[in-house]
Order: structure tokens, then sequence, then C-alpha cells
């Protein structure tokens, strides 16, 4: 992920509203609640690698 995501700059509001735009394609997909919370859990667990301070 750091290599992928090296000088992009991606700011903690931008990972947010990809983690939003995410979920909501999951809901309306009808996606479980259970299914929705392990994909945000998988990719908030990335969160340091691509969000750069």
């Amino acid at each position: 992920m750091l290599a992928a995501h090296k000088g992009m700059n991606i700011a903690a509001t931008e990972f947010m509203a990809v983690l939003d735009d995410s979920l909501a394609a999951l809901a309306k997909n009808k996606i479980g609640q259970r299914e929705q919370e392990e994909v945000l859990f998988v990719l908030y667990s990335m969160r340091s690698q691509i969000v750069l301070v």
C-alpha cells in the first residue's frame, strides 16, 4: 500500500470520503450490515499506509 500511494498526498478527509462512498455502494447493492462492517474494518486498517500525514 505504501508504494502504491506514495506521493499521492491523500488527506484523511479524502480517505474518509472513499470509505463513505464504499459503504454507500455496499448498501445500494443490499450487502448485509455485518459484511459492510467487515469491509469497513479492512479498509480502515489500511489507513496508516494510505494517508501520509
